[in-house]
């Protein structure tokens, strides 16, 4: 990346990298049970199932000490919580809400969509990746995780991350009972010195910071760049600056996955390859399980983690937070771990195996397509009309 994109980094931070499965489950536990004074938690999915139940029941013993705690779930992606289970969090003390319902009176209402995932306790430490709380994500009869990271962060860019879940709650409550009042203080610095900024894509705020940073590395990027992706739809301006990166001979690999939760999105997704090959950029999927990761690194300085998709509705139609980390110790690490996991746990799809496709299976990946950016284009649309009434 250019000098000019360094600017922005905060130095003073402490950071350190969260897998999915039981470390990100119990680091989530161990700073909900430190926290003293609030808690934000806001996540995309809860489900009511072992890793939810897991989580709610640390916070209900925060709220038991009284600690003040704020739970902020879409209201699409968690939509089939028994009403037993809500009374319970609401009957401990636990401030609740739904963000953005999607029927409102009978009427479909589209709103931004709320796929950030946040812990922030105390304003001092937060927790932010993308990693719903699911079973799934915490592997469960003998099967792994789905795929993903984390970043637990300290230091500055807490008082950022506190004022986006402040907007974020406010926004979501009518009542001023309810809202979120926390100041944000001056925080601790840390001796580690790590680099970093929190970024924000909320289109109805004209924060499209996350967007700009992955273009921002395919324009600067030197030697090579890295990426996880689990919904990976880019825009043609966004292939067009991977297609130049490679052109300048910047070692690109892009990791998808081999099966998806949404079958007709990895078949769109399969359209693309021979765009993507063809430009000599390498693809790999991951094999084990389900790949939700949406990462990214750059020359071995240079990281992202968080929730933020290559695709519309991640650059328009979703509140989005990643973490960009600019540190070479935290990142070369970081980069040591996802070759790891294409040496040991992927499969390089070649241009001569991916012209081996049969006709139907390129015209299903094409209708696929198709069909994807239409329902997303309809998707961003509707969204962006809601914002101007």
């Amino acid at each position: 990346m250019g000098k000019s994109s360094y600017d922005n980094f905060i130095g003073g931070h402490q950071a350190s990298l969260i897998r999915s499965g039981e470390q990100f489950f119990a680091a989530v536990e161990n700073i909900v049970d430190e926290a003293e004074r609030y808690i934000h938690f806001h996540t995309y999915i809860l489900d009511e199932d072992n890793a939810g139940k897991r989580i709610v029941a640390a916070l209900i013993r925060a709220a038991k000490r009284g600690v003040r705690v704020y739970l902020l779930l879409d209201a699409f992606g968690t939509k089939f919580l028994s009403d037993e289970f809500i009374d319970s969090i609401e009957e401990s003390g636990i401030l609740f809400r739904f963000f953005a319902p999607v029927f409102v009176t009978k009427n479909l209402q589209l709103s931004l969509r709320l796929h950030s995932k946040i812990v922030l306790v105390d304003g001092e430490v937060a927790i932010i990746g993308g990693i719903n709380i699911a079973d799934r994500y915490l592997g469960k009869e003998g099967k792994l995780p789905w795929l993903d990271f984390a970043v637990k962060i300290r230091g500055p860019e807490c008082g950022y991350v506190l004022d986006i879940c402040r907007k974020n709650w406010n926004k979501a409550f009518l009542g001023k009972e309810k809202r979120s009042l926390e100041k944000i203080e001056k925080i601790e610095s840390y001796p580690d010195n790590v680099r970093l900024k929190v970024n924000l894509n909320n289109w109805y705020r004209n924060k499209m910071e996350i967007s700009r940073n992955y273009r921002s590395m395919f324009r600067f990027a030197r030697k090579r760049i890295t990426i996880f992706a689990s919904y990976f739809l880019p825009g043609s301006n966004d292939r067009k600056l991977l297609a130049r990166a490679a052109q300048r001979g910047i070692d690109i690999k892009i990791v998808l996955a081999a099966d998806s939760d949404i079958p007709i999105f990895k078949k769109a997704t399969h359209f693309l390859y021979d765009f993507i090959l063809r430009n000599k950029i390498r693809i790999y999927e991951y094999q084990p399980a389900n790949l939700h990761a949406k990462v990214a690194v750059a020359d071995g300085k240079w990281s992202t983690i968080g929730s933020y998709n290559m695709n519309r509705i991640s650059d328009y139609a979703s509140i989005e937070v990643n973490v960009g980390i600019l540190d070479e110790p935290f990142t070369l690490s970081f980069e040591e771990i996802l070759n790891g996991i294409i040496a040991n746990d992927c499969k390089e799809i070649t241009i001569k195996e991916n012209r081996r496709r049969s006709i139907f299976s390129r015209f299903m990946g094409w209708s696929a397509y198709l069909s994807v950016r239409l329902v997303m284009r309809v998707l961003v649309q509707m969204t962006m009309k809601k914002r101007k009434r």
